[in-house]
């Protein structure tokens, strides 16, 4: 590959990144249309070159991009990278449609098993983004910082991710 070929690979992929960040290898590779080998050769040249880090986060299966300069925090990065997971995505655009929610609100809307749901809920609790309440005599669960949530998802262009949450979405734009 010439030097302004992989220059400009390079920059495709650090916009990419810019533009979303919390972003794993495969995504990457994905979205540009390239193998992952090479998605992952740019991303170490850039790492090593100071334009991009990555992070992984405990309970997180993917190391995530973001570029060197942004002014995201821990609790942001944090943030996106449980967004970037499409369920995950999913669930949190539900809370923000309702106040409070039970496992068996989530089962009415998500055709997963009662043990999937509880998976999905102790990964959104560990992560600090919902946190468990009293709700009558059963436990339900409330989304922790609402209106960063709904920042980041304004910020980078989340409505693209899930179609069929469109009235969500459009609800949103009003915050």
């Amino acid at each position: 590959m010439s030097d302004d070929r992989e220059r400009e690979t390079r920059k495709k992929v650090l916009d990419l990144v810019a533009k979303n960040p919390g972003l794993h290898l495969s995504k990457i590779a994905e979205q540009l249309g390239m193998r992952t080998s090479l998605a992952e050769y740019h991303l170490k040249y850039l790492e090593k070159n100071e334009r991009i880090l990555s992070m992984k986060q405990p309970g997180d299966y993917y190391r995530r991009y973001y570029t060197k300069d942004t002014q995201l925090g821990v609790d942001d990065k944090k943030i996106l990278a449980i967004l970037r997971e499409e369920m995950l995505f999913k669930i949190i655009l539900l809370f923000l449609k309702k106040e409070r929610l039970r496992n068996k609100d989530l089962l009415q809307h998500f055709p997963v098993s009662p043990p999937t749901i509880t998976y999905y809920l102790h990964k959104l609790v560990s992560s600090g983004i919902i946190e468990e309440t009293a709700y009558g005599e059963e436990k339900g669960y409330v989304l922790l910082n609402r209106k960063r949530i709904i920042r980041l998802m304004l910020a980078y262009e989340f409505h693209t991710v899930a179609d069929d949450f469109k009235s969500i979405w459009d609800d949103l734009q009003y915050w």
